[in-house]
């Protein structure tokens, strides 16, 4: 990480200033969100209980103020309240998130959707605000929706609403229903529907960010005395007795492991699974064993008492003996356990770094210890911008420490003059990332979960190839900001309506226009970042470019052809989810570029100039 940040001081010496001279106390490294603010610091210093009450107070109902400080009437705070839901708790773009609301004249009781073709998935969600709540609402939802199901599909109203019928009777898409209230809802029992209540909310963005094994307590049985080193104890134990502590302790115990369990499908689970089946009594000699980092750690009656226990190595092994115990629940081997206390996270990031070396680690591996993001973090940090890689973080810095954050003259000129324009929120970065980088804009509008850390497409992106550099999240980052505020990419634009679903392909055909056009680069556009970096530092010229941009776009969504297929998907939102940068569209997209050929060889003489 810290060579990273030398490389970048190194060569990008005009836009890094010296921030020696600051005086402001920053959270320690791996801070979790509490200690972002004096009052989270406060709060972690009181009692066990407290700290999700004083996340709930100081985080949670802060940021909903915020986002509704504007709303006027219960109708409109309804609706911000609703949108607020789908942005932070179930992680849509703000545009998405926008579009998916369908509240109003014949909603069938659905006041919003979200339909991921990949992960085949549909999100149906009924909101209600304020005094409009009731325990009646809930069952009365889960009935609009089985009688939509129902109905005629050629009946229905609403083109989203024929839409969705298609899919709700569709047996490979999984339905889920969510009902959402800012109210306080005690448990429901109902299998058919996901109650959201705001105590549900409170807790869902607790377990996002707070680390789980914190004051959890597992134990573990020794067979011989351990052999001790400092912090350290190195110990005996049979394989039953630590599949029963992995087995109890499961839901937080491989968290800070970077591979987690990978199953049995590598090559490696597949020699450990062989050697507990065959050759139970060597295993101690051919198993490297496990790692486990604890908080505290004592010894009773043969018993290891610890404290906040994470397998950082060998979850593997881990896997593999708990896997063989379900099924026969005869285990005979013995199992290397080093139990190493430490409460520094750095330090435990490190352990876990170093101790894994049985299958290769890639990129999304090291972001499930933060590395990567930490990186960036510290690299944008030093050009005076907040990347927000831990949800909750922007909100909980003082407004003095927010103000520190003032970024770059010439990148300012991309984001719109607002108190939070230095504010870079990860999931909108990634989305724009993946947009620009990897010409996957459907994919991100579809649901940028899959591309976050715990997705199922994440490597597919962050690998070992993936050079540590900000330049990747920034200038995406500002091109999308640009199109959203200056070019009117959103709700507000009535003229061209469909705009307001294309910000992701608005930066897509932007990479496509300066890398295959102006560059006349046809591989990965990442080798072109130092080209993109002289491009965006001359906001003029970037600004042309720009605008040729929304030109293509543009007449893009104007082409009939265009058009008749989004007529065709019922709806803008399943096009541009699923099918606006297919083979065919992309034919169309490169027609309309080609037609802004005059103006791209302007500045592509412009450019050769520099």
């Amino acid at each position: 990480m810290f060579l990273y940040v030398s490389w970048l001081s190194h060569n990008h010496h005009v836009l890094l200033k010296d921030k020696q001279s600051k005086k402001t106390k920053m959270p320690p490294k791996g801070a979790n969100l509490l200690e972002y603010s004096d009052e989270g610091r406060d709060i972690l210093s009181k009692l066990s209980s407290a700290p999700l009450e004083g996340f709930a107070t100081h985080a949670v109902d802060a940021s909903i103020s915020e986002f509704m400080k504007d709303a006027t009437t219960t109708v409109e705070k309804g609706h911000l309240y609703l949108l607020w839901h789908l942005i932070n708790v179930e992680e849509s773009l703000e545009d998405v998130a926008e579009n998916a609301i369908i509240d109003g004249g014949y909603d069938e009781g659905i006041d919003a959707y979200l339909v991921d073709h990949e992960e085949k998935r549909i999100r149906l969600f009924q909101s209600k605000y304020g005094v409009s709540h009731s325990i009646g609402e809930i069952d009365q939802f889960v009935q609009d929706v089985e009688r939509l199901k129902e109905k005629e599909q050629s009946k229905l109203k609403r083109d989203e609403l024929q839409y969705l019928w298609k899919y709700l009777n569709d047996k490979k898409m999984r339905v889920e229903l969510v009902y959402i209230t800012d109210q306080f809802v005690d448990e429901y029992q109902n299998k058919k529907v996901r109650v959201m209540g705001r105590q549900q909310v409170y807790e869902t963005l607790w377990e996002r960010i707070k680390k789980p094994a914190k004051g959890q307590n597992a134990s573990l049985r020794i067979l011989k005395t351990p052999l001790e080193h400092k912090n350290s104890k190195v110990c005996v134990v049979s394989a039953f007795d630590l599949a029963e502590m992995v087995e109890k302790n499961e839901h937080y115990i491989f968290e800070s492991n970077i591979r987690k369990h990978l199953g049995g499908k590598g090559s490696i689970n597949k020699k450990i699974s062989k050697t507990l089946e065959d050759d139970p009594h060597n295993f101690f000699e051919w198993n490297n064993g496990i790692t486990v980092t604890v908080d505290d750690v004592s010894i009773k009656n043969n018993e290891l008492h610890l404290k906040g226990a994470q397998i950082v190595n060998g979850a593997q092994t881990s896997k593999s003996i708990l896997d063989k115990k379900k099924k026969a629940n005869n285990l005979d081997a013995e199992v290397l356990v080093t139990v190493i206390k430490t409460k520094d996270e750095e330090h435990q990031r490190r352990i876990t770094k170093y101790r894994n070396s049985q299958n290769a680690i890639k990129g999304k591996d090291y972001v499930s210890l933060q590395d990567y993001f930490i990186s960036i973090h510290h690299m944008l940090e030093r050009i005076d911008y907040f990347f927000e890689h831990q949800q909750g973080s922007w909100l909980n810095l003082s407004s003095s420490d927010k103000m520190r954050y003032h970024g770059h003259d010439i990148y300012n000129q991309y984001l719109p003059d607002t108190k939070d324009r230095c504010r870079i929120k990860d999931d909108s970065a990634i989305a724009s990332f993946v947009s620009y980088f990897e010409q996957k804009p459907n994919e991100v509008y579809g649901g940028i979960g899959k591309y976050l850390p715990t997705g199922a497409k994440y490597e597919t992106v962050f690998n070992d190839e993936l050079e540590c550099d900000y330049r990747y999240f920034l200038f995406p980052h500002l091109i999308r900001e640009y199109a959203k505020n200056e070019l009117e990419y959103d709700r507000k634009n009535t003229q061209h309506k469909n705009k307001r679903y294309a910000q992701s392909l608005f930066v897509a055909v932007t990479a496509r226009i300066i890398h295959k056009n102006i560059l006349e680069k046809n591989d990965d556009f990442k080798s072109d970042v130092k080209e993109l970096e002289t491009i965006m530092q001359n906001f003029g010229l970037c600004k042309k470019i720009l605008i040729v941009s929304d030109k293509v776009v543009t007449k893009f969504l104007e082409d009939s052809a265009v058009e008749a297929k989004i007529e065709e998907s019922n709806t803008a939102h399943n096009f541009f989810s699923n099918q606006v940068y297919g083979n065919d569209m992309l034919k169309i997209i490169d027609r309309k570029i080609r037609q802004e050929q005059n103006e791209i060889d302007y500045i592509k003489k412009t450019i050769s100039g520099i």
